[in-house]
């Protein structure tokens, strides 16, 4: 026998030896990151456990079938990981969201990601806050969650974010409905002392209009009294009318509002909607809240508005006194509008079912009006 070859083979059942033994004398634990529920319905022991577990691993793992009860929102920050496919989290407040921003231009947090559960406030009529909120981030990954909170407040709140994914998540209101509540479930906002006043805890220049690029929600099931929202104020005299989101996508997803728009983008530059179901089931023939897609400009826009392209593509889209509403508010025009392919539908009737205002390259082609 060559001896060269036994002894290798002798070098690697010892190696795989020591391994063994390391891991049985507890140096590695296969456990490590996974938080085990504690019963404590009043949240304080589960919620000191997975802060711990993601300060120690940066990742904290929610075990399948399990119960947790948190007593305040999870707060992460900067490269960290909720894993909870499976679990249920009963919040006695907010779900969770990142650390109170310090830093402008999306520099407070980034590369975050939360993957499952199911999230619901103790109150059987939901958190009239936020459940969820990000500010001043980026890379940041919500999926595969269910999460509920009252018809007043938002599921999801996305404050001056960047390179953002909401995917696969199933957004239910709790509560009831009002007949004036205009609030949506996920929120796209602009960060400005009147529509984040919490984020001005960090500082005066985290609140100067800052607003979101490069988000994108899709796959999602969400409801609300708005659906899904990309905001604008008219705060201070108008200071932040000329304000703009940028690069919003709103793919494949089933979007409905109840006494307001299911989906609305105001002041953004480019966007897709793709592949959507948009119903509106406000009753109204009378008011811009019972448009089922209301893309609105407010302010002013930049030149990039002239190159900027909103795609409104392969939709099914249901309104009240419009289907579907492209409007400026303001002496600009909108650059570019490609609307192909959607089905969309009036309750004013089939000629209500589109309206375009203002756009200077309108390329509409293959959709068919429906009266609803």
């Amino acid at each position: 026998m060559d001896n060269r070859k036994g002894n290798a083979g002798w070098r690697l059942v010892t190696a795989l030896l020591f391994v063994i033994a390391w891991i049985s004398m507890g140096t590695v634990s296969v456990s490590a990151g996974v938080a085990e529920p504690t019963g404590d319905r009043e949240g304080k022991e589960d919620y000191r456990m997975i802060q711990s577990l993601l300060a120690s691993d940066g990742e904290v793992r929610l075990k399948s079938g399990e119960t947790y009860y948190i007593v305040k929102p999870i707060i992460l920050n900067s490269n960290q990981t909720i894993l909870a496919k499976g679990a249920k989290i009963i919040c006695l407040q907010g779900a969770f969201r990142g650390d109170t921003p310090r830093q402008d231009h999306y520099k407070s947090i980034k590369n975050v990601t939360v993957d499952g559960g199911t999230w619901t406030n103790i109150d059987k009529e939901g958190l009239r806050g936020s459940m969820i909120q990000f500010a001043h981030g980026q890379n940041i990954t919500i999926k595969n969650l269910e999460v509920s909170c009252n018809y007043a407040g938002h599921a999801i709140e996305l404050i001056a974010v960047k390179d953002t994914v909401v995917d696969n998540c199933k957004v239910k209101p709790l509560g009831y409905c009002p007949q004036d509540c205009r609030e949506e479930q996920i929120q796209i906002d602009i960060s400005t002392p009147a529509t984040a006043p919490k984020v001005a805890a960090g500082g005066q220049n985290l609140v100067q209009g800052q607003t979101c690029e490069n988000v994108t929600v899709k796959n999602c099931t969400v409801s609300g009294a708005r659906g899904i929202c990309a905001n604008f104020t008219k705060t201070e005299n108008g200071k932040y009318l000329n304000k703009f989101h940028k690069n919003i996508v709103i793919k494949d997803n089933k979007i409905e509002g109840k006494t307001g728009e299911a989906l609305a983008l105001f002041n953004v530059i480019g966007a897709a909607v793709e592949g959507n179901t948009i119903t509106n089931n406000n009753g109204s023939i009378g008011e811009s809240y019972s448009v089922g897609l209301h893309i609105a400009m407010f302010g002013k826009a930049p030149s990039a508005m002239n190159s900027a392209v909103i795609r409104v593509k392969n939709n099914v889209i249901k309104g009240g006194r419009q289907g579907m509403l492209v409007y400026s508010h303001s002496s600009s025009q909108y650059g570019k509008l490609i609307m192909q392919k959607n089905k969309c539908y009036a309750k004013a009737g089939k000629e209500k079912a589109y309206e375009i205002h203002f756009v200077k390259q309108p390329q509409v082609s293959k959709n068919q009006k429906y009266a609803w």
